[in-house]
């Protein structure tokens, strides 16, 4: 028996290939566990070029590696990223070429938060760190636009509101209206494709996306990536008038502005034409009043010109006798001035002579110096033998100390 453990009965031997016993442990891994829920937090993730998701999942005590191929990756609501803690759908299966097993996932649901609401904080962070969410990009509404686009559902209360408040506050006010979608999967494309045609129109100077409120779930096409490019590419300001107050969706953020109503956003979009009429009634009677009063006083101001006002050629005369006074005395100044400067120039001329080494020298006195330029100033500066420099008045002395008399 001990014999057979050690495998020295050739008799008795099973020798199994490597690809053989992988295949085996292969089979049995897949047959124990065909399908399975695992949790734990997320780390090495990877896509490849083929669109595969390759990651790891991992707790204190192991680490499993995971694929999500791309077939599967349709399912997955929000981006997989690492730290966050999921529970993960599969089957296990072990990669033969490397001897590795590992979790197939076709479905990653997030611990302790919703996937959309996931998805969406990390669609918020991901616009804004592109500027889409930046005040500085949004534009300024149109006071009185020639024509208003209304993306909205023809069955909502929404488009009975804007409407009845739209016109009760401009009679004449243009709307052209885009029937859509405002829920379900369709929705956000045909939001698009309505942002895309209406911005078409050059009359459309402000477009309204508008529906009534709902649930978190009922406004998911309002949270859409795509709708959100659409909005920051309009090529006219967008309000989002999606009601709702507790809940801001990513249309919101990106639009140009925004009304928590469809009522709220027609005020925003059309001018009141009883309030401009009276605001213009209240200007214009304060404007009589005020070019009233300033005629008045431009009247009395001219009246007491017209008693100054003096003969033109008089008025020339003074002004060239005066302008003839002021160059004499400018003349006048110049020139003294120029006499001050003229003598101290000449003064400081001869300071600087009276103070000049050269000046010392005329008169008799000489400077004695080594030939490396040191001057001398006392005998026992020198040694018999040291050739010297005498500098005088003119010219130069090149002399050899004899003998040193020490005074």
């Amino acid at each position: 028996m001990e014999a057979l453990a050690r495998g020295d009965i050739k008799n008795n031997r099973r020798v199994l290939s490597v690809s053989e016993l992988t295949a085996e442990l292969k089979d049995l891994l897949e047959q124990k566990f065909p399908f399975v829920w695992v949790e734990g937090e997320v780390s090495n993730t990877k896509s490849s070029a083929n669109g595969h998701l390759y990651f790891s999942l991992k707790d204190d005590g192991a680490v499993l590696k995971a694929v999500m191929f791309r077939s599967y990756r349709p399912n997955l609501a929000f981006k997989l990223e690492d730290g966050l803690h999921v529970l993960c759908f599969g089957r296990l299966s072990l990669y033969e070429p490397r001897g590795e097993y590992q979790l197939i996932v076709q479905q990653v649901e997030p611990v302790g938060y919703g996937a959309f609401r996931l998805a969406l904080e990390q669609l918020k962070k991901k616009l804004a760190v592109e500027g889409l969410l930046d005040e500085a990009r949004k534009r300024p509404l149109p006071f009185w636009p020639k024509a208003v686009g209304l993306i909205t559902s023809l069955h909502g209360a929404a488009i009975h509101d804007f409407l009845r408040v739209g016109f009760f506050r401009n009679p004449k006010a243009r709307v052209i209206i885009y029937p859509v979608k405002v829920q379900g999967d369709e929705a956000p494309q045909e939001i698009v494709e309505a942002l895309y045609s209406l911005g078409r129109f050059s009359e459309v100077e402000v477009i309204v996306i508008a529906r009534g409120g709902g649930s978190f779930e009922d406004l998911l096409p309002f949270n859409h990536e795509g709708l959100a490019r659409a909005i920051a590419a309009s090529p006219v300001p967008v309000v989002s008038a999606v009601g709702h107050e507790i809940d801001v969706t990513i249309c919101d953020l990106v639009a140009d502005a925004r009304a928590p109503t469809p009522t709220a956003a027609a005020e925003l979009v059309f001018p009141n034409l009883n309030e401009l009429a009276y605001d213009l009634g209240l200007k214009f009677r304060a404007l009589h009043k005020a070019l009233k009063e300033k005629l008045l006083r431009e009247e009395q101001k001219l009246n007491h010109l017209k008693k100054q006002l003096k003969d033109p050629r008089q008025k020339i005369y003074e002004s060239r006798e005066r302008l003839g006074l002021l160059k004499r005395r400018l003349d006048l100044s110049f020139a003294r001035h120029l006499e001050t400067k003229r003598n101290k120039l000449v003064s400081l001329v001869r300071q600087l002579e009276s103070l000049s080494p050269l000046a010392v020298l005329a008169r008799g006195y000489s400077i004695t110096r080594k030939p490396s330029g040191k001057v001398i100033k006392e005998a026992r500066e020198v040694l018999p033998g040291d050739e010297l420099d005498i500098l005088l008045h003119q010219g130069k002395l090149r002399v050899e100390v004899k003998e040193i008399f020490h005074v």
